[in-house]
């Protein structure tokens, strides 16, 4: 199939390192997209016309200066997960559970979850449920209740009533 370069547009071109032009293989960008583009639109700007107005709604609940902030950029969102991830390296560098910690903050921050709530948990659940896993199982490991690779704990039994063939 032969591909007029004339009628593609600059998004539908990729410039390689030898300097040939190629078509954008789309299907595959956004496969490897872990995260594509939420659905982010500016929220509807509230307006008070006095202070204790906006004070009052504060208190109740029905004004959240988080979600009438907008989205973040890209770039915002970039710099809030490399922070965070410096952050975390250096508060606690042998966790097993940093890495999914990262992960559950990056997809927080790629859903908007200050102007988006609902949206970014239900996209996030399954890296704060890994999550949750992850520190139960490192918390029975430093309390030596199991082992996290390796030889389980040996039941002396293989259920309670099994019979002791020495006396039966």
């Amino acid at each position: 199939m032969a591909v007029n370069f004339a009628d593609l547009k600059i998004e539908d071109v990729k410039i390689t390192d030898a300097g040939d032009v190629v078509p954008r293989n789309k299907k595959y960008e956004a496969a490897m997209n872990p995260y594509p583009e939420a659905d982010v639109h500016a929220p509807k700007k509230i307006g008070f016309s006095t202070n204790w107005e906006k004070l009052v709604a504060y208190h109740h609940g029905v004004y959240v200066p988080e979600i009438a902030a907008g989205p973040k950029s890209s770039d915002q969102v970039c710099a809030a997960v490399a922070d965070f991830t410096e952050k975390v390296h250096k508060d606690a560098p042998k966790d097993a559970c940093k890495y999914l910690q990262i992960e559950e903050f990056r997809c927080l921050n790629a859903y908007q979850y200050e102007s988006q709530p609902q949206v970014a948990s239900k996209k996030c659940m399954k890296w704060w449920n890994e999550l949750q896993k992850c520190q139960w199982d490192q918390a029975k490991f430093n309390a030596g209740t199991t082992y996290i690779e390796g030889p389980q704990m040996r039941r002396r039994r293989p259920y309670i009533f099994y019979p002791d063939f020495k006396y039966a």
